[in-house]
């Protein structure tokens, strides 16, 4: 068994030597420190429902989208965050919960939405559980979770108490075995466990455990692996019912992989150490992909045994001295739902996909040989589907249809290393013509296989750099030197030693281009572009950047020509240049039309109609009919990307070559084409005033509210297409604020004020040909206004207004009916007053006339009551009057008004009054009414006091408290008795005054010792 073992060995790793040469090479995207990830430590990744993509690092848990990586940590001060930097797995479950095991294997959920962390228990925790195990987290076929620590058992999550429990007595594990490993088989529904004894099978429906030497079902594969023991890395396989694992044997230094297929009886057996630069290395995992490519890794490699299972390839580096794919340790694959598969290692993360591997790099390579680095000149593919390589200094390569290296023609043989070759075109009879440096001619003959060497006077010794053939058979020839040289196929009767003539001298050619028409165009350097008739042997156009009359180029120096339409040139030289050659008009197309660098050198047209550009900074394809760019660069596999030596060449089945200074790129543009709508974009990120919001949970509501205070926000947005390369197109727009769509470089939106107001926030992508988004993402946000700007507050503002204003035309209203009603009493007690005045006029008159000749005494009392009333009534209307005017409304001069009807009456009378009034009310108001009513009590309590009391002496005060007005007017006359003289005309008077403005009034009065009037009264302005 030994023996066969290492024949089988030996022959298996002669067949992969072969074929080493040729394994394919891939293009990956690297992510580590520098550009974002955590740390260069990446145990694994897993992707939610979302598509975003979850990292365990030794320096803590990140999510990516694509084009920002957003880290979590523990935080001491926290309880919900992390319980430890470095988390040592995260696993995604059909829940699509995120689970984190961390370096002491406690096991948690994180909540992708509040970015929260729980902790889940594992029950009777066995000891020593602290320390770091290996673990990882699997479901069966029934969607149940399991926990595996190796040397600590297998825990099954309880989902009702949210709790990991031990099952590993389940499985009937004899207690001296040692778990290495364990997988859910979903298609044959049993679990497959490595262990130190060997390989094992447990079925949940028999409840039976198969192993070597008790496999009562005869299991084919517990059967074919019966011998192996240290078993680990089991992985059932979904294609072929296969299976594939590794041991590592105690008696042997290194680990070894086995793959099994049903139909064979023993498994394959790979060697690692043989493929290997360096002998010692680990196996860590296996890894099937979608499609049945299985994959191994561990330290320090990555490899794949293709479908028949006779081939085992390590990913090579990307180039031969240029390593692209570096590092100590491979710890995990993954695949997301794109198909890119995610290699963790201890150099960061490096993600490829071998089904989208669309540009292939060739270097120079013959049989036997190892491929070699060097700068391509010419491609071109012969009649026989050969494919004819020339570099310059390199020598000649030949390669067939499929680009598998093939032997170069004895007769070059001598010069197969040493060639300068510039081009190589194959005429219409067959023969190979190569021109090389200082004006070296070759010409093969396939049939005769004969080479013919010159070196002609008639080029100078300058270099050929470009041969082109005619529509009769004639080569042209444009040289270093600016020589267009000519060979005449009939005169020379196809001799290549005859037959050449120089036609014409321009400076340096960079291109001959045969049209569809016949002629020839030749680009120069520094002297513009020719139209030449080959037939005629004359020059009918010459473009430059100052041509006038409608054609010009966008720079003197062009470098390619390619026909697009029957009207339409199109010239690259740094710029491009569409000619139009009907109408003689042209356009420029550069950096400020959406050319990603002003670096454009070759350009070819493929199947259809797509242009491809050679630039500087990769390859572009531009979609003339919709002006649509898209750039391939190196993360596309286009591994040297500065294609700006040699040309751009046609080969059979649609293909395209570019050459470089490196290798040279072929690629099918079909294959490349996006045909369908790009995924619709997703919000990954916003910030608010700088603090990052829960995305998920917005989105989830698809709204925003904002408050004025903060209303400034950023927002990330990536379509989680993680192999796109910036070969989508971002465009967000905010209606409201945004009158077009703005077209993103950065992923990001960023708004730094937003006014009060409902905004719509939309973003797409479009992909190179012009498709946009099948659905564009939108978001509402509403930027709440302050209380005192928000239509509440404001509604209610106008309210109050109206309601103020309808209360100030009320108040007038009042105030008007007020005025009209003071109006009135007093016109009614002035009517009153007058009335009364001119009935007793009357009367006394009446009486007067009766007795003025009988009774002189009498008459002499009428007349002088006639006349006491008639004053009485001036000077009721003048007070009246005098009221009403509002220039009388300050209490100042009403207490002047007081003070001469004082002095009228002392005038007249032997009395003396004083009066004393309080300082603070000469500054107050007083409305008409209690003026008038207040001034009328006063003078009726003066004028009782005066003349019907006989008083010497009246002493008056105004007083002011707490806004009323106290009058008292105390007198030393003869006083009366109140219960006789209450019903006189003067008190009755006094009392109907007070009352009408709602004052008080106290009459105090003894028979000889004086009186007392006390108003009380409120002082109210108009």
């Amino acid at each position: 068994m030994k023996k066969l073992y290492i024949v089988c060995s030996i022959l298996f790793l002669i067949i992969c030597r072969l074929n080493a040469q040729q394994a394919r090479q891939y293009s990956f995207t690297h992510y580590s420190t520098t550009n974002g990830l955590a740390s260069n430590q990446v145990y694994n990744v897993t992707q939610d429902k979302q598509g975003y993509i979850w990292i365990a690092t030794v320096n803590g848990l990140q999510r990516f989208d694509g084009k920002e990586f957003i880290t979590f940590r523990h935080n001491r001060n926290s309880k919900s965050s992390l319980p430890a930097n470095n988390v040592v797995a995260v696993y995604t479950d059909r829940q699509s919960r995120v689970w984190v095991i961390n370096e002491d294997n406690s096991v948690g959920i994180f909540n992708t939405i509040n970015f929260s962390y729980s902790n889940v228990p594992i029950v009777t925790q066995p000891r020593g559980s602290n320390m770091y195990l290996p673990a990882k987290m699997l479901e069966d076929w029934n969607g149940r979770l399991y926990l595996f620590i190796e040397s600590l058992g297998i825990f099954l999550l309880n989902e009702q108490a949210t709790v990991f429990e031990p099952i590993v007595d389940r499985f009937g594990i004899p207690s001296n075995w040692h778990l290495h490993d364990i997988a859910a088989d979903s298609k044959r529904k049993v679990f497959w466990l490595g262990a130190d004894s060997g390989l094992a099978q447990y079925s949940p429906v028999t409840r039976q455990l198969s192993y070597r030497g008790h496999n009562p079902n005869r299991d084919s594969i517990i059967e074919a692996f019966s011998d192996l023991r240290y078993v680990s890395g089991v992985t059932p396989l979904k294609r072929g019912d296969g299976f594939s694992c590794n041991n590592w044997p105690r008696d042997r230094g290194q680990p070894f992989v086995y793959y099994y297929e049903p139909a064979k009886k023993k498994p394959d057996v790979y060697n690692i150490a043989d493929y290997l630069e360096k002998a010692y290395h680990e196996v860590k995992g296996h890894f099937e992909q979608e499609d049945g490519s299985l994959w191994i890794y561990g330290m320090p490699f990555i490899g794949s045994i293709d479908h028949s299972g006779k081939k085992f390839a390590v990913l090579s580096q990307a180039t031969p001295y240029s390593p692209q794919l570096r590092f100590d340790r491979a710890n995990h694959i993954f695949e997301d739902r794109q198909h890119n598969l995610w290699l963790s290692t201890s150099d960061g993360i490096y993600v490829f996909n071998p089904q989208s591997q669309h540009f292939n790099s060739y270097y120079l390579l013959r049989p036997g040989a190892k491929p070699i680095d060097g700068p391509v000149t010419s491609v071109t593919q012969l009649r026989n589907k050969q494919i004819w390589v020339g570099t310059w200094g390199f020598g000649l390569y030949t390669y067939d249809e499929n680009m598998n290296p093939l032997p170069i023609p004895a007769a070059f043989n001598h010069v197969k290393d040493i060639l300068v070759i510039w081009y190589i075109h194959q005429h219409r009879d067959g023969r190979i013509w190569i021109g090389e440096q200082t004006g070296k001619l070759k010409v093969f003959d396939p049939v005769s296989k004969k080479l013919t060497d010159m070196q002609l006077p008639v080029f100078e010794k300058k270099t050929i750099r470009q041969i082109a053939e005619d529509e009769e058979g004639n080569l042209w020839f444009g040289t270093h030197g600016g020589q267009l040289i000519k060979w005449n196929y009939k005169a020379s009767g196809g001799d290549p030693g005859k037959g050449y003539e120089l036609v014409t001298k321009l400076s340096l050619i960079t291109r001959l281009y045969t049209d569809t028409d016949g002629t020839m165009w030749i680009a120069t350097q520094g002297n513009g572009l020719y139209h030449f008739d080959p037939r005629k042997s004359m020059i009918t156009d010459h473009i430059t950047s100052t041509t006038k009359g409608g054609w010009q180029l966008g720079n003197d120096s062009p470098t390619d020509v390619v026909r697009y339409n029957d009207s339409l040139l199109i010239v690259a030289g740094y710029t491009i240049s569409v000619i139009n050659t009907r109408n003689r008009t042209n356009r420029v197309i550069s950096l400020d039309e959406g050319l990603p660098s002003n670096t454009a050198y070759y350009i070819k047209k493929d199947v259809r109609g797509r242009l491809w550009i050679a630039l500087q900074n990769g390859l572009c394809r531009w979609n003339f009919e919709k002006n649509t760019f898209t750039l391939f660069d190196r993360k596309d596999g286009i591994i040297f990307d500065n294609l700006t030596a040699g040309g751009a060449y046609p080969l059979s089945n649609n293909r395209l070559a570019f050459t470089s200074d490196h290798n040279f790129l072929v690629f099918d543009p079909t294959n490349v084409l996006q045909s369908d709508a790009p995924p619709p974009v997703t919000i990954t990120g916003l910030q608010v005033m700088q603090k990052r919001l829960p995305v998920d949970s917005v989105m989830k509501e698809k709204r925003l509210e904002l408050d004025h205070h903060n209303n400034s926000i950023t927002i990330d947005y990536s379509s989680l297409q993680y192999l796109e390369h910036d070969q989508l197109a971002y465009y967000h727009k905010l209606e409201g604020i945004d009158k077009e769509w703005v077209r993103s470089t950065n992923n990001k939106a960023v708004y730094n004020y937003l006014p009060y107001k409902t905004y719509n926030f939309l973003v797409k992508c479009v992909n190179g040909d012009g498709l946009e988004s099948s659905s564009i993402t939108n978001l509402s946000i509403q930027v709440r206004p302050p209380f005192w700007r928000s239509y509440w507050f404001m509604g209610l503002m106008v309210f109050l207004g109206i309601g103020f204003l309808y209360w100030l035309d009320r108040l007038r209203m009042q105030k008007i009916r007020a005025t009209e009603s003071i109006r009135t009493r007093i016109a009614t007690s002035l009517t009153d007053d007058l009335t009364n005045s001119l009935s007793s006029i009357n009367i006394s008159s009446e009486l007067a006339k009766t007795k003025v000749d009988t009774d002189a005494v009498r008459t002499k009392d009428y007349i002088h009551h006639i006349s006491e009333t008639s004053n009485r009534m001036t000077q009721a209307m003048y007070d009246m009057v005098w009221s009403i005017n509002p220039q009388n409304d300050q209490m100042h001069k009403t207490l002047d008004r007081m003070k001469h009807y004082a002095m009228e009456m002392e005038s007249t009378h032997e009395t003396n009054i004083t009066i004393d009034a309080d300082p603070a009310i000469k500054e107050r108001e007083s409305d008409m009414e209690h003026r008038y009513e207040l001034l009328s009590v006063y003078k009726e309590a003066i004028c009782n006091a005066v003349k019907h009391a006989g008083a010497k002496n009246i002493h008056v005060q105004v007083r002011l408290r707490k806004n009323k007005l106290i009058l008292i007017v105390q007198d030393d006359g003869k006083g009366f008795d109140l219960t006789k003289a209450g019903l006189g005309r003067g008190i009755n008077d006094m009392k109907r005054r007070a009352e009408a403005v709602g004052a008080s009034l106290d009459i105090l009065s003894e028979i000889n010792t004086g009186s007392i009037v006390r108003l009380e009264m409120k002082l109210r302005a108009r």
